[in-house]
């Protein structure tokens, strides 16, 4: 499937039933083609309460579309070819499809190979917008699927998440979290989820922990956007004042500029105290004395196949993702009364010395009791 002048990419993204993470992050800037998808699935069988799989499936749907009135998805209980003939691992064929299967399009590696996939997701698109989407759940997961309450509904929740060109979450209580940290309670979108939907479907007011309005350091309007906050509940609540022992994380996401696209830059943290000391976010997690402000130090890459990207800024160490230097304990770091505002930015190689950032900050205070 091609697009005038533009060829389309592909991104696939897996679910897998428990262990580590990998706030939430968006793969491109399209969205879905007329803010709307339908699928042809064909999933034949029944999950533990009696419902179908297929209506399953539509009410997985309804959960994405009840928290965005922009939406539209809908299914037909038919099946249709999921494999186009470019060979193995390859669903794009034109068509929304969902089905079981024990291999994806001859590649059967995502469901044998350790860690085993509950569903592979595969999305194309072009600059415009999300073209295919196709969702394989693992046929061999299916006993659990038929027997485990609310395992389909959560993982056909969460694949369906990235049809809608959602990547995974370092939020822990986020449905496109890429591990079901929660066991298979039943699927509840966190405000990170409800904030990619505004990203991507809405208006970024709609996020309740928007980072006030995009900057640039050179004066220059931007639609980059930022978004942050800190919470002791794994991100179902975030708020700003905590008891001294409160174990805190603390997430932030960078929406870059659409016209920066994929351009290579870097991520960036700075905390200050109440009396203007100021501290930067290295690479290796911790905060050192910032000494020069038109020299930020870099808290992390940007990632060039991420159009938002997430960073744990403080909190528990996540596999494969940035260091960080454990949660955020006001008795531990001796911060009894205190107030510290995080900012959150990034820049641009090409563009030494512009900074681009949130107009508030995530702040965190520690009252006396």
């Amino acid at each position: 499937m091609n697009f005038p002048g533009k060829l389309p990419a592909l991104l696939l993204a897996c679910c897998f039933a428990r262990g580590p993470a990998q706030a939430f992050e968006l793969s491109f800037p399209a969205p879905l083609r007329n803010n709307s998808h339908t699928y042809y699935a064909y999933l034949p069988g029944t999950q533990p309460d009696g419902l179908s799989f297929f209506a399953g499936f539509v009410r997985s749907l309804t959960d994405w579309m009840d928290a965005s009135g922009n939406i539209s998805l809908s299914a037909i209980d038919e099946e249709r070819e999921v494999c186009s003939a470019n060979g193995n691992g390859s669903t794009q064929n034109g068509v929304n499809t969902v089905s079981f299967s024990e291999s994806f399009c001859g590649d059967d590696s995502y469901f044998s190979d350790s860690p085993i996939a509950d569903a592979v997701t595969q999305t194309s698109w072009n600059p415009f917008a999300i073209l295919e989407s196709d969702i394989i759940f693992n046929e061999n997961r299916k006993r659990q699927f038929e027997s485990l309450d609310h395992y389909f509904h959560h993982v056909a929740v969460h694949e369906i998440g990235h049809t809608l060109g959602f990547g995974h979450s370092a939020v822990r209580s986020s449905i496109m979290v890429a591990r079901l940290f929660q066991g298979r309670r039943d699927p509840v979108l966190s405000i990170d989820d409800r904030c990619a939907l505004a990203m991507r479907y809405g208006a970024p007011e709609d996020c309740p922990i928007l980072l006030g309005e995009g900057l640039a350091t050179n004066g220059l309007p931007t639609d980059a956007e930022f978004v942050g906050g800190a919470t002791d509940d794994n991100g179902w609540t975030f708020r700003g004042q905590f008891k001294p022992s409160d174990r805190i994380t603390i997430y932030g996401t960078v929406v870059r500029d659409r016209a920066h696209g994929h351009l290579p830059g870097n991520l960036h943290v700075v905390a200050s105290t109440e009396d203007g000391v100021l501290f930067a976010r290295h690479t290796d997690g911790n905060f050192h004395p910032l000494e020069d402000v038109a020299k930020i130090p870099s808290a992390g890459e940007l990632k060039n196949d991420l159009y938002a990207q997430d960073l744990v800024i403080m909190g528990t160490r996540h596999f494969g993702r940035e260091p960080s230097v454990g949660p955020l304990i006001g008795s531990v770091y001796q911060l009894t009364g205190q107030t510290v505002s995080f900012y959150l930015a990034y820049s641009l190689k090409e563009r030494p010395g512009v900074y681009y950032y949130g107009s508030e900050p995530i702040t965190v205070s520690w009252p006396v009791e």
